[in-house]
């Protein structure tokens, strides 16, 4: 009888174990998704980033503005020339339902920009400025982590927060990062969906990336300072032409 009654209650304890992990698991918050993409109606200063197609590195960059959520985009400057990843665009992994049929989905060393709706992060540069939250890069103080084992990947962290050997980019010593702005990329680690993204200078007209933005200095300075002016509603569309539609932006033409 003893026995019996040992094996029914624990019998009874799996179950409620079971049970509670189910409403636990079915009831957890779902990952956030992008800022920029929840509240888009905030948005009304965009720097947009546009390729004829998801294989294509070549980009154009133009900044728009409109007055109001829901009012018509005006251009807000001449449009720029840029270079994009080397292997085109993918689909941010936070923003993968609006991918169709085979288009990619970003991931870690996949050579792609991510496709999607974003807000800003820092400006950076490796001299002074008096920007906004501006990130003046120091050695050893701005270490980019692309480690996909380090619980710190996709930021950027002191060199000496991480364990020596970890896998990242010295952002003091790249000098195409001598001026920049972070786009604020959602990543996952476990998913490998891609590092740290910025706006930066290029390396020429004709070289692309290893998936970041980026322009000659002048469009960089430009930017740094027009997204500056209003960084509450200031974000950032990366996509090709032919999806343009599915971030619900009502883009111009």
């Amino acid at each position: 009888m003893h026995t019996f009654r040992f094996w029914l209650v624990a019998v009874l304890a799996v179950l409620l174990g079971l049970a509670v992990w189910r409403v636990f698991v079915d009831t957890q918050v779902p990952a956030p998704q992008i800022d920029a993409k929840r509240d888009k109606s905030e948005i009304t200063r965009l720097v947009l980033v546009e390729t004829d197609g998801f294989s294509d590195p070549q980009a154009q960059i133009r900044t728009l503005v409109r007055e109001s959520p829901g009012g018509a985009w005006k251009a807000d400057g001449a449009p720029a020339s840029a270079m994009i990843g080397r292997a085109g665009l993918g689909w941010a992994y936070t923003q993968r339902e609006f991918a169709k049929g085979e288009e990619p989905i970003k991931r870690e060393g996949d050579k792609r920009a991510p496709a999607g709706l974003f807000r800003f992060g820092s400006s950076f540069g490796s001299g002074p400025s008096q920007l906004t939250g501006y990130m003046q890069l120091e050695a050893g103080q701005q270490f980019c982590v692309d480690d996909t084992a380090s619980d710190k990947y996709g930021q950027i962290v002191r060199q000496d927060e991480v364990p020596a050997g970890t896998s990242g980019e010295k952002m003091w010593e790249i000098g195409i990062y001598r001026l920049g702005l972070v786009v604020d990329y959602p990543t996952d680690r476990v998913a490998k969906a891609g590092s740290c993204i910025f706006i930066h200078v290029w390396k020429s007209p004709e070289t692309p990336t290893v998936g970041c933005v980026a322009a000659d200095e002048g469009t960089v300075a430009r930017l740094q300072e027009w997204v500056n002016d209003d960084r509450g509603g200031a974000a950032i569309a990366i996509v090709p032409r032919e999806a343009r539609g599915r971030l619900g932006l009502n883009l111009p033409e």
